[in-house]
């Protein structure tokens, strides 16, 4: 489906995005960080956005609103899909975007492999293909300019540090995983997996299960955890704090203090600032949906432009954790 500007909840700080926009007096001048020349005018680059499932969590759905804001605010014409996290869905999206010859595409991938022939037909047309948040596999990235977000396997493995570090080394932890098959869970699993069996040998995993990125199901997931294991759990990871949240709704409702069990994410959300502000959040890193979807909204109008862009352009999550939270303006997702 199409988002439309009706599902914007609140404005975003517009004075940010124009910052990002800087130097764009008209649709027609070319921002300062085009880095080149304009082919033709904003207001004539037409961009197709798809976006893995905004109705999931928070950090996709301000993903989602800010592409819609930013691009209204560059002039350009963008259309922004929701495939509601089905990779046949976004398989479709992207098949009938590029039938109508845009100048570039975003693609938020909900599958690794699945949409890379999707990818490859828009790319054999001609058609620039961004990948954003989440890579596509090893085998179509030969069919896109480039990727943005941030590096999911460098979040992992400080969550690892941060889980182990509350725990002094030693102790036993479950682990509640987002959707199986997803790049990011991937990456988010395997390399926490292997952080924590290379550095920290004191930390046991007695339990892996996925909840699919949905707090609700996180929340379930370590009830039942907490009814086979009981106070045999030290701490838990989640894979981002929307499942986080669901988590320290479960230790809440099991009675448990603050701090008693450990809960370490990717991915810092509002309300898991607050929760680590209270005692029930022992780590986290920053990651914005904001710059997330500002950059990959940038790096597609400059291949729209015929401007080489680095295969692979991030940004920046540093740790959160108690000690320095207030460091940290609070998230708005």
């Amino acid at each position: 489906m199409t988002l439309s500007t009706k599902s914007i909840s609140k404005p975003l700080a517009l004075a940010a995005l124009m910052a990002m926009a800087a130097g764009a007096a008209t649709a027609q001048d070319a921002p300062e960080w085009l880095g080149g020349e304009l082919k033709k005018p904003l207001s004539e680059t037409r961009i197709g956005i798809t976006v893995l499932y905004p109705g999931s969590n928070a950090y996709q759905a301000k993903y989602a609103e800010t592409a819609e804001a930013y691009s209204r605010e560059l002039g350009i014409q963008a259309t922004v899909m929701d495939p509601q996290g089905d990779p046949a869905v976004q398989f479709d999206q992207i098949q009938d975007m590029a039938s109508q010859n845009p100048d570039a595409l975003v693609v938020w991938p909900t599958s690794q492999n699945a949409l890379i022939p999707a990818i490859r037909n828009a790319s054999r047309a001609g058609i620039p293909v961004i990948t954003s948040n989440s890579p596509i596999g090893e085998a179509g990235r030969r069919y896109i300019v480039g990727h943005t977000g941030p590096d999911d396997c460098a979040q992992a493995e400080q969550s690892a540090e941060m889980l182990a570090d509350a725990l002094d080394g030693e102790g036993n932890i479950v682990v509640v995983e987002g959707t199986p098959g997803y790049t990011v869970s991937i990456l988010r699993k395997n390399c926490f997996l292997d952080k924590m069996a290379d550095d920290y040998p004191g930390i046991n995993i007695l339990a892996s299960q996925t909840a699919e990125w949905n707090r609700e199901k996180a929340q379930t997931v370590m009830e039942t955890f907490l009814t086979q294991f009981g106070d045999q759990i030290d701490g838990v990871y989640a894979f981002d704090d929307g499942m986080g949240l669901g988590v320290i709704s479960a230790l809440q409702g099991a009675g448990k203090e603050p701090g008693e069990v450990a809960v370490v994410t990717c991915n810092q959300f509002g309300e898991g600032w607050d929760a680590m502000k209270a005692g029930w959040h022992s780590g986290s890193n920053k990651q914005s949906p904001i710059d997330d979807a500002i950059l990959a909204i940038q790096t597609a109008i400059k291949v729209a432009n015929g401007i080489d862009v680095p295969a692979l352009q991030g940004i920046e999550t540093p740790k959160v954790l108690p000690g320095n939270v207030d460091d940290f303006e609070r998230p708005s997702w």
